[in-house]
């Protein structure tokens, strides 16, 4: 809906609308904080929804290129997905990284007090092996 405020008229008025009522329904469950802090950015949603102007101003050439858009984000993905996997493989080679763990790690040492962890025939927190 944000990008929405930027497009044609119609679909700029609607997106204000929108936007004031998902505002104003969280101001009930949220409180007055909500709206104090969003009552702001509700006035200027309410002023963007009495625009009567039918004109688009903002970016009419990407308004005229948009078949183009679809492509373009097609591109970014396979530049993003083999960057990813790219990387995977110089950081865990071709297999991955499959080897066992060195060591077992706890946060802490088996206690009383802390009974977590594996339990012994007394019912207590095993004493760590060795």
């Amino acid at each position: 809906m944000g990008f929405g405020l930027l497009w044609t008229p119609l679909i700029r008025r609607l997106s204000a609308i929108a936007l004031i009522i998902i505002f104003t329904a969280a101001v009930w469950p949220f409180g007055r904080v909500d709206l104090i802090g969003h009552g702001l950015i509700m006035a200027i949603l309410v002023a963007v929804a009495c625009d009567q102007c039918r004109v688009t101003r903002f970016l009419p050439s990407l308004k005229i290129h948009l078949p183009a858009i679809p492509g373009g984000i097609a591109a970014v993905l396979v530049v993003f997905a083999t960057g990813y996997w790219g990387l995977h493989f110089a950081f865990y080679g071709a297999s991955g990284f499959t080897a066992p763990a060195m060591i077992e790690r706890a946060t802490h040492s088996h206690n009383p007090e802390q009974p977590h962890g594996p339990i012994s025939d007394t019912g207590i927190g095993a004493p760590p092996t060795k």
